[in-house]
């Protein structure tokens, strides 16, 4: 009938939203990485048939061919062009596997997919440090200054997923790799709220610091080199320091993705006179919300580890 050809017709019509989410996020690419980004046409709304993006991630390149409920429902299609060398055969397929696992309905994938593939090279690269990256060879594109150089300055924290709002962290290699701001990590014994999921765990550290170099340092022990700490589904910090050379306190928190939580821990900081310390609580979400009452399993946590490492109401000079 009629009506089930219009009715067919309007099903087959792509969101609007999502085109205009797909500009918006076309924006961001341009803006984050400037010529290291290459797209063939722009987006035109209504059209399907968008050319892919193109990410120039050091000697690799990440192509997304995007679909028309992206990013409501389906991720874009990866595809990565990389030299055998860098990537074989059977690391390539499961980096893009990877990729698809990471999209989560209702976001934005691109940013955090490029910077996951730049975080993977940067492991490679640690597996066999006589591979020498090399610019990646796009066709009918300039050659310009990419992102390489600095990748060996830094090295990059993509979170494992987007679904909890955890941010890309990036650490300077010369400070984490500098022996002088290494710490000594305490962590306190795992916590299990009551009525909580089976998997639900919060784990306290806490570390002795006196500069934004130690802390910098304990944040990449913990997200780059421990895998369980890793894939939590928060880490949520504060930190709180004497600095002689501006004769104040330097203090900061950061939720991770959970709302806020890092008030709560530097609160905690403040109110029990702990200073010269950073603490990052853990948490691993065990599919049951606990509302307000998590605050008070975070704060126990973070008080778990301050309490081993014999911080609390402590200057530790």
């Amino acid at each position: 009938s009629c009506f089930n050809h219009a009715l067919y017709l309007h099903l087959k019509q792509p969101n609007m939203t999502d085109f205009s989410r797909q500009d918006d996020e076309l924006d961001a690419l341009k803006s984050f990485y400037g010529e290291d980004f290459m797209v063939e046409d722009e987006i035109e709304s209504n059209s399907q048939n968008s050319s892919p993006w193109r990410i120039r991630i050091g000697s690799i390149v990440l192509e997304m061919q995007l679909v028309p409920d992206y990013p409501s429902t389906n991720p874009p299609i990866p595809k990565i062009q990389a030299p055998l060398w860098v990537l074989d055969e059977r690391r390539r397929k499961d980096l893009e596997a990877e990729l698809i696992g990471m999209f989560v309905a209702d976001s934005e994938v691109a940013i955090l997919w490029a910077e996951h593939c730049r975080a993977e090279l940067e492991n490679y690269a640690l597996e066999n440090e006589q591979v020498k990256p090399e610019k990646a060879c796009i066709p009918d594109e300039t050659t310009s200054e990419s992102h390489s150089e600095q990748d060996q300055a830094v090295r990059t924290f993509v979170p494992p997923t987007a679904k909890y709002g955890q941010p890309i962290r990036k650490f300077d290699v010369s400070v984490i790799n500098n022996d002088k701001n290494k710490r000594c990590i305490i962590r306190g014994k795992p916590l299990h709220p009551p009525k909580s999921g089976s998997g639900e765990t919060m784990i306290g550290h806490a570390a002795s610091v006196h500069s934004m170099d130690h802390v910098n340092w304990v944040l990449a022990e913990l997200l780059l080199n421990d895998k369980k700490v890793a894939r939590a589904t928060h880490n949520m910090i504060a930190y709180r320091f004497w600095d002689d050379e501006k004769a104040c306190f330097v203090a900061d928190n950061d939720d991770d993705g959970e709302k806020g939580s890092g008030m709560k821990l530097a609160a905690l900081l403040e109110l029990s006179e702990s200073q010269n310390c950073i603490v990052v609580v853990s948490r691993w979400f065990g599919g049951v919300k606990l509302g307000p009452s998590r605050f008070k399993y975070i704060a126990n946590a973070a008080r778990e580890a301050l309490i081993e490492g014999d911080f609390l109401g402590k200057n530790n000079n």
